[in-house]
């Protein structure tokens, strides 16, 4: 079944590859990465001992895995500080953020699935174990793992009724890759009833709980140290992370609506729009230049001056940047979670807010993070908002309100620490079928 499958992906790609090349530089705006992805350009490991040592390597797609991952990277650093680490991601700005989270880490995006690739990835990093976030799922790599010995662990998986189907549907060729990993830490008992069916054996599968519950905020930062300045304490700040067409405009729409009837309260506010995706930065500048906003580009604020200030306070912070989005979420009175406001995206961690005790604000569309905002919904610090109305009247009652939104902020960070302990949990079930102490 892989001889079969190789051949059929080798002559996809070879066919597909003027397509897959055009789609990846409309998708970043570059074909940066290419290199790596073909098994070229990968750094040289330096030895903390100057001999050999183990390498644990951690791969997360994107840069909320790569965020979830932070807490048990760093617990286990301080469990097994012998050891060397490599993270690969899926994505640019996953591996810019492991990048500055992980200056000490070998940090590369991950390999085609292509067994000859992955035969060069081992010959050059020696990895003696790997744990992979959530569902990701690569055959190949799965089988060479298993070749080599290498012991493979799923950590904070989870798997939707979606994916479980599919898997079902092609199980003939799938069941040898879910029996690979030693062990597959899950969210939830559903996630594991569905990787036993599967093929992974029950007693490979622990109940962890949500390890981005752990997240922890960012303390005595370079950065934090740099911001916290940037808005003095009566400017009501309101951040609207990881946004997606169409999100901007129903927010800063709401918003001039809300600065119309209020004036009073929203002449001295101001909003703070971060898409989610870098090759939108430009877009969306472009959206309000058109629309006559008043609005700086965080960037060139950023660009100009190690330390950033703000000319003057205007309607719409541009959010511009990658890395930074985290530190705004300190700043903010309350935060509107991106993703969550047109249907298909699914929304993003909103979490990620929470843990700075903000009130968070979503709306209907929250398939990818269900327990994250069930969670905050039910036990407070979320704000549904169905509809554009809706909206409108929590920028109102949060900015007329200053306690309302402190209180809910306090509610939000409470349900995070609430549901906490999952990364200690997952510490425990990796050393235990890893065979470390």
């Amino acid at each position: 079944m892989y001889v079969i499958y190789n051949i059929v992906l080798c002559t996809l790609l070879l066919l597909l590859w003027p397509g897959l090349l055009w789609y990846m530089h409309r998708r970043q705006g570059s074909l940066e990465g290419l290199r790596e992805r073909l098994g070229r350009g990968w750094p040289q490991q330096q030895s903390k001992s100057g001999g050999e040592s183990r390498t644990v390597w951690f791969h997360g797609a994107s840069v909320g895995e790569v965020q979830m991952l932070v807490p048990l990277i760093r617990a286990w650093q301080k469990r097994h500080p012998e050891t060397e680490l490599l993270l690969t991601t899926m994505t640019l700005t996953g591996r810019q953020t492991a990048k500055r989270l992980f200056p000490e880490a070998r940090v590369v995006l991950l390999p085609l699935d292509l067994p000859g690739l992955w035969t060069l990835f081992f010959r050059h990093f020696q990895p003696t174990c790997l744990i992979i976030a959530e569902t990701e799922l690569w055959p190949n790599l799965f089988h060479y793992a298993g070749r080599q010995g290498l012991p493979l662990a799923l950590v904070n998986a989870r798997l939707s009724l979606q994916s479980f189907t599919h898997y079902q549907f092609c199980r003939f060729f799938t069941r040898s890759m879910f029996a690979s990993p030693v062990v597959v830490v899950v969210q939830d008992r559903v996630s594991g009833q569905r990787f036993a069916e599967l093929g992974t054996s029950p007693e490979r599968i622990v109940l962890s709980g949500n390890m981005k519950f752990d997240l922890l905020p960012h303390e005595n930062s370079e950065e934090q140290t740099l911001y916290q300045n940037l808005f003095a304490d009566e400017i009501p700040v309101v951040v609207a992370g990881s946004t997606h067409p169409g999100e901007e405009e129903m927010i800063l729409n709401v918003w001039e609506k809300c600065a119309l009837q209020s004036p009073e309260i929203f002449k001295s506010a101001c909003l703070v729009l971060a898409p989610r995706h870098p090759q939108r930065f430009a877009e969306v500048a472009d959206f309000l230049t058109l629309g006559e906003v008043d609005f700086l580009r965080f960037s060139s604020l950023k660009e100009r001056s190690p330390s950033v200030t703000l000319p003057k306070i205007p309607s719409v912070l541009l959010l511009d940047t990658l890395g930074d989005l985290i530190y705004f979420y300190r700043l903010a009175r309350f935060a509107i979670i991106g993703g969550t406001l047109v249907p298909g995206i699914g929304g993003h961690n909103p979490l990620e807010a929470a843990v700075f005790a903000k009130a968070v604000v979503h709306g209907p569309y929250t398939a990818n993070f269900k327990d994250g905002f069930g969670y905050l919904d039910d036990q407070g610090g979320g704000l549904l908002a169905s509809s554009q109305g809706e909206l409108g009247d929590f920028f109102n009652r949060c900015l007329r309100e200053p306690r309302y939104a402190q209180d809910e902020g306090l509610k939000a960070a409470a349900t995070v620490h609430r549901h906490r302990g999952a990364v200690s949990l997952t510490l425990a079930f990796l050393e235990q079928s890893f065979g470390v102490s």
